[in-house]
């Protein structure tokens, strides 16, 4: 693993100029990049195109995003040494491609149109974090001013980066609550859009496109790579996804996820594996306990993920689908531990060339555990392959990693 500090690429903020043009320049970018061919061999054309950039969008008002959307459609690759490890086809789809750094700009972007569009002046947002930096640059896109309130932790190079995408930084207390406190005293005298980090329905709807994306690519992936892996038929192949690995925090994103499968048809079939740091297990210990439960801190190095409690109305969701016999769970929560999430991070960065957070590596460690780790979750799954959601992260450089690395003993 030597060459893994000259592999690692920190990826720095882009200028505000390099970045955004005016709001009238605003273009659609759902639709995926390249040449795809029909079936014919011929390149789809303008209105194909158009068509399945629609389908990309799931149930977004289509009268918000008129002029484009500010999240891209993310590529959706086969994994080989993950689908090596399961024994069955793994897919990753690639969050950490969005502009913002992370899948937050999928539904705090649509958040920050429709508030715009309901007359909003400006965008006030209380993380520290990936939801800031997915506000900060949804606020500069659209021409808005953002404030991003963030507590005195919130690492200096992260406060550059807000302040670079024209983000206004106010550091208000030690933790969360005390910075969303001033937010939301801010956002009150401001008259604008309070952005919440996770709990939304606008966020989740946002979120939920990750899932039309899934559903579209995989409808064009070849037949299963993986030998003796199952094979869906031709037919199956274009909808079925076995299962959706995915981390967990707040729960805008398992909430996305579970909508986007409810509009896709696949809420029954498809199980969705819920991943957490012990330490930041706050929708684990409450899906155990049967109710909400407020953990009494953070004690995880997975920051993103640290909500003391998640949200009340994704609980209830991610329950409905839990409370079930364990072979046919829906919802399947699982904790890993720091040093597996900060493994499966260096592991993932080897094989794939992306540098991604913790609370990242919380998704993947389900993966790199390999089969007998995964035997939990992986039984009782239906057809299809399973698919990662690599939510990305931009709470991480190269000397946070090895840090990482070497307070767990990991060798580099």
């Amino acid at each position: 693993r030597d060459a893994r500090r000259a592999m690692l690429i920190a990826t720095p903020a882009p200028s505000r100029a390099s970045v955004f043009g005016s709001r009238d320049r605003l273009r659609r970018r759902s639709a995926p990049r390249g040449r795809s061919t029909g079936a014919a061999g011929r390149p789809p054309s303008r209105a194909a195109m158009a068509s399945a950039a629609r389908d990309a969008l799931g149930t977004m008002d289509r009268d918000v995003v008129a002029d484009g959307v500010l999240h891209v459609h993310t590529p959706l690759l086969f994994s080989r040494p993950m689908s090596d490890l399961l024994g069955r086809d793994v897919y990753i789809k690639l969050d950490p491609f969005q502009p913002s750094g992370s899948f937050k700009l999928r539904g705090i972007g649509y958040t920050c149109q429709k508030a715009l569009k309901h007359g909003a002046r400006s965008f006030t947002s209380s993380s520290g974090g990936n939801a800031g930096l997915a506000t900060a640059y949804a606020g500069a896109a659209l021409g808005v001013p953002t404030t991003v309130v963030v507590p005195s932790t919130t690492p200096e190079f992260i406060r550059d980066r807000l302040a670079a995408l024209g983000a206004r930084v106010v550091v208000h207390g030690a933790q969360w609550s005390e910075a969303n406190e001033e937010a939301v005293r801010r956002n009150e005298k401001d008259g604008g859009k309070l952005v919440h980090p996770f709990d939304d329905p606008d966020t989740w709807t946002g979120h939920a496109t990750l899932v039309h994306e899934t559903v579209a690519d995989l409808a064009k992936a070849p037949r299963t790579m993986t030998k003796d892996a199952v094979s869906p038929s031709d037919d199956e192949r274009t909808t079925k996804i076995a299962a959706i690995v995915t981390c967990v925090g707040g729960g805008g994103l398992l909430a996305g996820i579970l909508q986007g499968l409810r509009e896709t048809g696949l809420s029954e079939h498809t199980r969705v594996v819920a991943a957490e740091t012990l330490g930041a297990d706050s929708m684990t210990t409450s899906l155990e306990a049967g109710k909400v439960v407020t953990l009494p801190g953070i004690t995880s190095v997975a920051k993103s993920l640290g909500a003391a409690a998640p949200s009340s109305t994704v609980f209830t969701m991610a329950y409905e689908l839990y409370d079930r016999d364990e072979k046919s769970r829906l919802v399947m929560p699982l904790r890993v531990t720091d040093h597996d999430a900060v493994n499966a991070c260096l592991r993932f960065a080897d094989d794939h060339r992306v540098l991604v957070e913790p609370a990242c590596g919380a998704a993947l460690a389900a993966v790199y555990g390999g089969q007998k780790k995964a035997e939990t979750w992986l039984k009782g799954l239906k057809d299809g392959p399973v698919v990662v959601e690599v939510c990305g992260g931009a709470i991480v450089d190269r000397g946070v990693l090895e840090a990482y690395a070497k307070q767990f003993g990991i060798e580099e």
